[in-house]
């Protein structure tokens, strides 16, 4: 049985391994873990729809419609947006999930989607430690969408940002970071 922590591990080694196709990584790794833990899949996607949820700007991650068609690229459907190793696995996730749903009852699937996004999905109970982890690979994600798309901070957002505030022993209690500030304008050169 793996435990909690494992899981952030293996989600690390797919965001971090461009060596290996995302279905060598299935085969070799994920369906071994997935025969000896039985809601491996599940609370592997839980965690990856946690970090994936919010990244998205609205209508990204769709269909891409060119000229009233489905656009493919590499032989699947094309989405609009940014999409990561960790888009990609979640739909695999997602599908695998829908097919243990058909596989139990055909009947009830769409009862039983529902059910399992509003009692497993949507609820968090993270432990605090862990929540943390996540929220630092899920800020993580932030940057890489913003580099990989280019998308630059405007100087307002730059000036307001909390993380130039600190702490410091003086009257208000309250001063300026300004490395933090002058950090984030040599980014962008």
């Amino acid at each position: 049985m793996l435990q909690r922590t494992e899981y952030l591990n293996i989600i690390e080694e797919i965001r971090n391994t461009e060596k290996k196709s995302l279905d060598e990584y299935i085969i070799s790794v994920l369906e071994p873990l997935r025969n000896e833990n039985p809601n491996f899949i599940e609370t592997l996607y839980k965690d990856i729809n946690y970090l994936i949820n919010d990244i998205d700007k609205p209508h990204e991650n769709d269909l891409k419609i060119i000229d009233g068609d489905f656009s493919i690229e590499d032989g699947d459907l094309a989405l609009t947006g940014y999409q990561s190793r960790l888009h990609n696995l979640a739909f695999w996730l997602h599908t695998e999930i829908i097919k243990g749903f058909i596989e139990s009852n055909p009947s009830n699937v769409s009862l039983k989607i529902e059910d399992f996004e509003i009692n497993f999905l949507n609820k968090p109970n993270y432990t605090p430690e862990y929540k943390s982890k996540l929220d630092k690979i899920k800020q993580s994600l932030k940057r890489e969408r913003k580099q990989n798309l280019n998308e630059r901070e405007n100087l307002w957002e730059k000036l307001w940002d909390l993380e130039n505030l600190e702490l410091k022993p003086n009257i208000a209690g309250i001063g300026f970071n300004f490395n933090n500030f002058l950090n984030k304008f040599n980014k962008n050169k």
